[in-house]
């Protein structure tokens, strides 16, 4: 019995017309995104270990993409001349940096945790859940806010990525940490 060689067909990668922060992504882009999610999705997953942080990271990409594509479009500037490569390079920057900020997130955790009594798997598991229902009496704005500063971006990055003023950022992560301290009554330190 012969096996037919179409027979095999990689799985299909359903992308978004939507990022996760709610930007829409332009129809040519998202065609483009489908292309190129075959090469770049596992490449992507090899670097960060997880297929869904890959997909998120690409969505955003796309989005990136048809926002700077629809401004190409109405000025008179020079226009995109490969879209699929445009797409490409700037997921491959994203998934980089994320890949930079995870590093330091792990080495500062690493050097706060030789600074620390160690804590059993107990307490750990206890200060998860405390920080878990923390978070969920905040607003997903705030939400956003606090894990992205916790991943090590600045009030600036978050501002460009959560499409808000860096002010805004700082404002919304000052009133988490209040609220926090309030749900907690932790006292404010001065200084």
């Amino acid at each position: 019995m012969r096996r037919d060689a179409r027979r095999y067909q990689p799985p299909a990668f359903l992308l978004n017309a939507v990022d996760r922060l709610g930007r829409t992504i332009d129809p040519a882009v998202l065609s483009v995104a489908n292309e190129v999610a075959p090469r770049a999705l596992p490449y992507a997953e090899r670097l960060l270990g997880d297929p869904a942080l890959a997909m998120n990271y690409f969505e955003e990409a796309a989005a990136a993409v048809s926002a700077a594509f629809g401004k190409k479009k109405t000025s008179e500037g020079p226009a995109v001349r490969n879209l699929a490569a445009y797409l490409f390079r700037t997921f491959i920057r994203m998934v980089d940096e994320a890949r930079r900020k995870q590093a330091a997130l792990e080495k500062s955790v690493e050097e706060f945790a030789k600074d620390q009594v160690s804590v059993t798997d107990e307490g750990k598991t206890e200060i998860a859940l405390l920080l878990d229902e923390v978070m969920a009496t905040c607003d997903r704005a705030s939400r956003e806010v606090v894990v992205r500063r916790l991943e090590g971006f600045s009030s600036k990055e978050i501002g460009n990525q959560l499409c808000i003023s860096e002010h805004a950022a700082e404002v919304r992560f000052s009133k988490a940490l209040d609220h926090a301290r309030k749900m907690l009554t932790i006292r404010r330190r001065k200084g």
